[in-house]
């Protein structure tokens, strides 16, 4: 697996190949923040917490040959 050079935190591309075989294929990943899947587990004495962790989505293509 290549990573592309011009990857960010938002949006990733790998060329995927093998061994044995010359196919290869362009996977682009991205990932997108999403509130609504935001998580605040509860406090220590089980009211409401404090802290919020950060929902994001990801979302997954894929093309035949590299990147």
């Amino acid at each position: 697996m290549d990573p592309a050079e011009t990857n960010t935190p938002a949006k990733a591309s790998f060329t995927i190949t093998a061994d044995g075989t010359d196919a290869a294929f362009c996977t682009h990943l991205t990932r997108t923040r999403s509130k609504k899947d935001d998580y605040t587990p509860p406090g220590i004495t089980g009211g409401e917490g404090t802290l919020t962790y950060q929902g994001y989505r990801l979302t997954m293509s894929l093309e035949k040959g590299e990147c």
